[in-house]
């Protein structure tokens, strides 16, 4: 009978995960405001900065809002001087009892009301010239215009795609994880990304705590660990190593309903039970690296029976 330590037999299992490269931000740039498209500053492919221009919309309708409102707040202004000064003299003349308390009310009401109306049109001034200021259309982060949707000359209206733009600078790996498997993922997994020939060090985000019913799928999510990144929408598979070192299938044997493996202890095997064994695969075993495990003549072995070892 021949016998290994778990230190002598153990493997290190790989696994492999469909993944993908994506971006964080795939944005679908919009018209915030009615214009006509007046200049086109990035096309599609052009890798553009953040606060970089990309499109610009006709603003003179826009303006024109903009001045007309400028001019009712001024002709407002002098009905609040007017109705200032007129309270003024109201309440002079009060002091000598010429005018009565309900006109020198109104004239205060009147005053008020012309103070909060200019309140309201200077947030509409306010909204005016924001829109004035929507249509410089400027990249909200570095990336590469995927799309443009926009054509020159063309009206655009709010809530319509101009262009759609994708975010270069923030990258990660996205893979479809066996549920049973994401627990193995973590900081010492060797998590690597691999494409043909080519691999990236990875670093391990996090990972989704759902699992889809049909496939029992579980999303898992990585950074790159150095400055050489694959690009956007590369295709490839997770690699990673268990954690913990597994048995080789061929050791584990079955004695009723359960798997294990005969381990020996005082001269005796001794069936150990591993919970989660399947027939034909490895598994993982929680023992000590020192355990002795049986290899020849374990079809034959029952829980108890001398064991004697002879040379492997």
């Amino acid at each position: 009978m021949t016998v290994g330590t778990v230190a002598e037999l153990a493997i290190t299992q790989t696994h492999r995960a469909p993944a993908e490269v994506v971006s964080l931000n795939s944005s679908a740039i919009a018209a915030e405001v009615q214009a006509v498209v007046a200049a086109v500053h990035a096309d599609a492919g052009t890798r553009v900065e953040a606060g970089a221009p990309l499109l610009e919309l006709d603003p003179t309708d826009l303006a024109l809002a903009v001045r007309q409102m400028e001019a009712s707040l001024a002709a407002l202004d002098a009905r609040i001087t007017q109705a200032d000064k007129r309270l003024e003299r109201a309440r002079n003349l009060g002091a000598g009892d010429y005018i009565s308390a309900d006109d020198l009310l109104a004239r205060e009401t009147d005053l008020a009301v012309l103070r909060a109306e200019r309140s309201l049109w200077e947030v509409r001034l306010e909204i005016a010239r924001r829109d004035v200021a929507k249509c410089r259309i400027a990249a909200p982060f570095a990336g590469v215009v995927e799309a443009r949707h926009a054509q020159l000359g063309a009206l655009v209206r709010p809530g319509e795609p101009l262009l759609t733009l994708v975010q270069t600078d923030r990258l990660e790996l996205v893979a479809d994880v066996p549920g049973h498997l994401a627990q193995s993922l973590g900081e010492d997994s060797g998590a690597r990304f691999a494409v043909d020939e080519r691999t990236w060090p990875l670093v391990p985000l996090r990972t989704s705590p759902v699992i889809r019913p049909a496939t029992r799928i579980r999303q898992a999510y990585f950074g790159f660990a150095g400055d050489d990144k694959p690009l956007i929408g590369t295709a490839g598979e997770l690699v990673w190593d268990d954690r913990v070192p597994s048995l080789p299938a061929h050791l584990v044997v079955r004695r009723g309903d359960a798997l294990g493996v005969f381990v020996v202890e005082a001269g005796r095997a001794r069936f150990q039970v591993l919970s989660g064994a399947e027939e034909g695969r490895p598994v993982q075993a929680e023992l000590a690296v020192d355990t002795v495990i049986v290899i020849g003549g374990r079809e034959r072995l029952n829980d108890g029976d001398p064991v004697r070892i002879g040379v492997r």
